[in-house]
């Protein structure tokens, strides 16, 4: 009995309290409107001011928070939205409106392949660039010559100055010597190819390899006006989870997607013109001098001339004269509903060249789509179509061809006439192999491509509830590329005329690239109120085939312009498939944002390692402490003082077919056959794997600025090199891993408001960075590095244990010896933006680059052609006695260069109103240039320069390029 009255006691204490425990905490519902597509804005993060008490809002808006009690003041973020704070007294429900702002699009950085995480807790280095900062100021070609100065740790150099480009991104430093030095580029979740696609020229021209026929690379094909923003994984802590594809670094591209709401359409219009950016000049012959150097035979010539034209031809103006025009034309249009959203546009750019008959050309259509099936499944799709060309006419390197431009022009005489007669005959050059008027004017170096780009996403939502939410995410997509190049000589150049009587080359490329990817995603609150976790598994696949075809003929039928009215015809076939398989984990937890860490790791197997079915690991680890979220922080003038640390390794496969001994083709007394070839292949060739660590710290000063400072320390680990073997082994080279090398660095950016007034407002940013390299193993003796230079007479690339990757080394009174680095001391830009009285927007861009040698083998042919402008001046005249070639033709290449500058003006509201009613909202009026000036003291067009592509160790070394242009353009962007 007194048990049960025991018992009835408790049920009474318990009927008593239960209204209190029920009444101790209050739940506020609601839900959040996104005001400027007017509809529930999901996903949306819903926090208590103060605490780390917060929930995120389902697909349509809606949420549910639990608080100890009321009132409260909610914080409500998410990506792409203004911050908004509100005050809430009773329980609900409530509605939340928020409002879109492109100006918060930096605040996540992707981490993983299915995760994000807010700058604010990023442990790694991570460069982003918006839409605004790349394409804001002033018109860009192709998107990696739209990088310039505005991301740290980034060196890049141009290979060609033609329309459409040509560039180098190198991303911390060299990653390999023979292998793939540029970096993964992901446009929305599609692997898209960077190739670099030989035409044939050099079978015409005497070019000595591939990457020098002075081609694009196919970043070309994107237009930057498409892109929202763009992240650079600069180094393998932060690219590790992309495994054997980010050894040189990842750039993800994000293009602009569609907004809910109204249907709204943007009108851009950019008029504009090329101009050479430095020229040369004449050398200032005299009578006199002409004689000194040539005789008394060339004075009379240059008599002659001098008394019928009065002055000299200048045939550098001639070609490299022209003022190309430019127009790039787009519009596009966004809007949608609460299950779709849109963005589609379509641009057209047409770009001519600074010689005449040279330009490229690019038609892009885009349809971005995002459809919510159902409150689990959402899809998203990217579809991207292109058809580009170019026409680039010859120049670059070549060997007695006489159509690089440049080899031309060293060995012209300014007092000959070259031009056409009255009945179109063009005279030869008696002083080179090739007249250039006659190669600008009717021969062809030409290519097209067809390209389609198409991304999807499937994300399932399977799971939520207060602490758990599981997606599942397939994504990937496919890249095709056709391209067709054509080359062109006619059997009447001066250099076909008994020898191959006209040349033509024309080929057939085709490229499939597909990926996907599987992701399992689990977000669990592991701690109420403290701890999130969030972890992901996957794996991924990748496939690419290659079909390259080059047909070409010599001794052309007269005035046929097809291989198959050729004599003598020779068919180049390249067969490629490769295929990378890998499985992937990753794990991030968040304490209060007070201590953010990460691990993860990635097996990856490839078809072309040594063993394709092995897998190779590659871990990660980060760790970032926010010191300003700890209860202690009271330094208003301090916002943030993060500390960063992160570990990882990615790797990068043999190249294809490396692991095989090929076969080559052979005839013997007519019959058909085959023979091993001289180089062997290595089956157990593993990949180059890299290894980095970094550290860093961010800071927030006074609200406006922020500063980020990281060194890394990267280390590169059996680097696949070639080597001679002895005549007994039957090979005469063999490709296996021989060497390591590192890399080291820092990286500096200061970047924020100075003011920020009503009718003034400053933006600024400075950045720094340095790179160091060493080979610090090598298994072979030192060796001039292939098809990077020129032999050590001339100056050459030189792998040599204990020494940077990026020397240039020759021969001194028959002593080898480093003449220069291409490596830059340091780089630095600064960047400014003005707002003035809320209509008128100044900016600048300034790029400094210190240090850093060319090898200027351009000046070489010009003193042996004794054509260069300076030869009569006492450092000319020392030159030419000079015999140490390899030291007398490395120059310093600093600059400082206006990179861009541009002044717009924003007609007010109301006139526009006044103008167009409703119809129209806006109209901006613009004036920009880009490479408007450059300080240095380099000799020739442009100290950005790279005659070996965009491949391998390719700075550093000129020979004739196509040169740099400035470009001055009007602009018109209207909004309805």
């Amino acid at each position: 009995m007194k048990k049960q009255t025991n018992r009835s006691k408790g049920a009474l204490l318990l009927l008593f309290f239960l209204p209190v425990l029920m009444f101790a905490q209050e739940t506020i519902t609601g839900k959040v409107v996104n005001v400027d597509a007017g509809v529930g804005a999901s996903f949306m993060n819903v926090v208590e001011d103060g605490t780390n008490n917060g929930t995120a809002t389902d697909i349509d808006g809606n949420f549910s928070l639990k608080v100890a009690k009321l009132p409260v003041k909610l914080r409500v973020f998410a990506l792409g939205f203004s911050t908004k704070f509100v005050n809430v007294t009773t329980a609900g429900p409530i509605t939340i409106q928020v409002t879109e702002s492109s100006e918060s699009l930096d605040e996540v950085v992707v981490t993983g392949l299915a995760s994000s995480v807010k700058r604010s807790n990023l442990a790694n280095a991570v460069s982003t660039v918006t839409s605004e900062e790349l394409v804001g100021n002033t018109g860009q070609t192709t998107v990696d010559g739209a990088l310039y100065g505005k991301v740290t740790g980034v060196n890049i150099t141009s290979s060609s100055g033609a329309p459409g480009g040509g560039f180098a991104l190198r991303l911390r430093g060299i990653s390999s010597i023979n292998g793939n030095n540029q970096p993964l580029v992901i446009v929305d979740g599609v692997y898209v190819n960077n190739v670099e696609i030989p035409s044939g020229l050099r079978f015409a021209s005497g070019g000595n390899r591939g990457n020098e026929e002075n081609a694009a690379n196919r970043l070309a094909d994107l237009d930057p006006n498409d892109i929202e923003n763009i992240e650079v994984l600069k180094g393998s802590s932060a690219a590790a989870i992309y495994g054997q594809r980010g050894n040189a670094g990842v750039v993800i591209i994000t293009t602009k997607r569609g907004k809910g709401g109204r249907t709204k359409i943007s009108f851009s219009q950019d008029s504009g013109f090329n101009v050479i950016q430095n020229k040369l000049g004449l050398r200032p012959w005299t009578a006199q001098t002409v004689e000194d150097v040539f005789g008394a035979e060339e004075r009379a010539k240059y008599d002659a001339t001098i008394a019928a034209n009065g002055k000299l031809f200048d045939y550098e103006d001639e070609i490299y004269g022209n003022t190309g025009f430019i127009s790039d034309t787009r519009i596009s249009a966004t809007g949608g509903n609460e299950k779709t959203k849109f963005y589609v546009g379509g641009s057209y750019r047409d770009e001519e060249g600074i010689i005449q008959n040279t330009g490229f050309d690019r038609l892009s259509l885009r349809a971005n789509i995002d459809h919510r099936i159902s409150d689990v499944f959402d899809f998203t799709s990217t579809t991207n179509y292109v058809r580009s060309g170019s026409s680039r006419s010859f120049t670059g390197n070549e060997n007695e061809g006489g159509l690089s431009y440049g080899y031309t022009l060293a060995f012209t005489r300014p007092w000959n006439n070259l031009f056409p007669d009255a009945n179109g005959n063009y005279p030869n050059n008696p002083n080179y192999s090739g007249n250039p008027i006659f190669v600008r004017d009717q021969a062809k170096n030409e290519d097209s491509n067809n390209r389609i780009i198409q991304g999807f996403k499937l994300n399932t939502k399977l799971f939520t509830n207060d602490i758990h939410r599981v997606r599942f995410i397939v994504n990937g997509g496919v890249d095709y590329l056709a391209n067709e190049t054509y080359v062109y000589v006619p059997e009447t150049h001066q250099a076909q005329i008994g020898g191959q009587g006209g040349f033509i080359a024309q080929g057939k490329n085709n490229f499939t690239q597909f990926n996907s990817q599987a992701i399992g995603v689990w977000d669990v609150q592991a701690i109420p109120d403290a701890l999130d976790i969030t972890t992901q598994l996957g794996v991924t696949y990748l496939k690419q085939e290659g079909n390259l075809v080059n047909s070409r003929g010599s001794q052309l039928t007269a005035g046929q312009t097809n291989v198959d009215q050729s004599v003598n015809q020779v068919i180049d076939q390249f067969l490629s498939e490769e295929e990378d398989f890998g499985y992937f984990t990753q794990v991030e937890g968040n304490y209060k944002d007070q201590f953010i860490a990460t691990l993860g790791y990635r097996l990856d197997k490839s078809s072309r390692n040594g063993d394709p079915n092995k897998l190779y690991g590659f871990p990660k680890a980060s760790l970032a402490v926010n010191l300003t979220n700890f209860d202690f922080w009271s330094l208003d003038a301090i916002n943030q003082l993060k500390f960063r640390a992160a570990y990882g390794e990615t790797g990068n496969p043999a190249a294809f077919g490396a692991t095989f001994t090929s076969l080559g083709a052979s005839n013997t007394g007519g019959n058909g056959g085959v023979v091993v070839a001289g180089l062997k292949g290595d089956p157990n060739v593993e990949p180059e794997t890299a290894t980095e660590f970094e550290v860093g710290f961010d800071m927030g000063i006074l609200q406006n600025l922020t500063l980020e400072a990281t060194y890394y320390n990267k280390t590169v680990r059996d680097l696949i090199l070639s080597r001679a073997l002895p005549a007994s082994a039957g090979f005469t080279r063999e490709t296996t891993n021989l060497a390591d090398l590192r890399n080291y660095g820092l990286e500096l950016a200061l970047r924020g408001d100075v003011f920020d007034q009503e009718n003034f407002r400053w933006n600024t940013g400075v950045q720094f960075y340095l790179n160091r390299s060493e080979v610090t193993r090598l298994d072979v003796p030192a060796f001039a590095q292939n098809g990077a230079g020129f032999g050590t007479g001339l100056g050459t690339f030189y792998i040599e244990e204990g020494k940077p990757v990026t020397q240039l080394v020759g021969s001194i009174d028959g002593e080898l010896q480093q003449v220069g680095n291409v490596e830059p001391d340091f780089q630095m830009s600064f960047n400014n933006q003005f707002t003035l009285f809320k209509q008128l927007d100044l900016s600048f861009l300034l790029q400094w680059k210190q240090g850093g040698d060319n090898l200027n083998l351009s000046r070489f042919l010009t003193d042996l052609g004794q054509t260069s402008p300076d030869l009569d001046t006492p450092e000319g005249q020392a030159r030419l006695a000079s015999a140490a070639n390899a030291l007398r033709f490395v120059e310093d290449a600093s600059y400082v260069r206006l990179r861009e500058a541009a002044i717009y003006y924003r007609f007010p509201s109301q006139q526009v109103k006044s103008w167009f009613g409703e119809v129209v909202s806006d109209i901006k009026l613009g004036l920009s240039g880009r490479n408007l000036f450059t300080i240095t003291d380099y000799s020739s067009y442009d100290p950005e320069v790279s005659v070996n592509g965009g491949a391998g160790l390719s700075s550093g070394i000129e020979v004739t390029p196509f040169p740099s242009s400035k470009q001055y353009y009007l602009h018109l962007n209207v909004n309805f």
